[in-house]
């Protein structure tokens, strides 16, 4: 009995865990990928469940696609690197 009773708790404790990374993935992002992932369609079903793998989901096609889903994809995801390349040489 205490081993189904330990699953049980040890499953709480991982939906309390992913429920409180839903929170601080929405705390860090800044206001205008907040905006962005709030208007989403499928935004209201994850934050109902407080579902962080599928709010990490929304978040990847946001930056990778830039919003537009199928409008030069190919490029859209080589942006976000370009532009990391460019911050890491603007710094040195």
């Amino acid at each position: 009995m205490g081993v189904l009773h330990g699953r049980a708790n040890g499953d709480q404790v991982l939906e309390w865990n992913l429920c409180n990374l839903f929170a601080v993935l929405m705390s860090l992002s800044d206001s205008d990928m907040k905006n962005r992932v709030e208007c989403s369609m499928e935004y209201a079903k994850v934050e109902e469940d407080l579902d962080s793998l599928k709010l990490l989901a929304i978040i990847k096609k946001l930056v990778y696609t830039g919003g537009t889903y199928d409008l030069n994809i190919c490029n859209n995801k080589a942006m976000p690197h370009t532009n990391l390349m460019n911050l890491y040489q603007d710094k040195f």
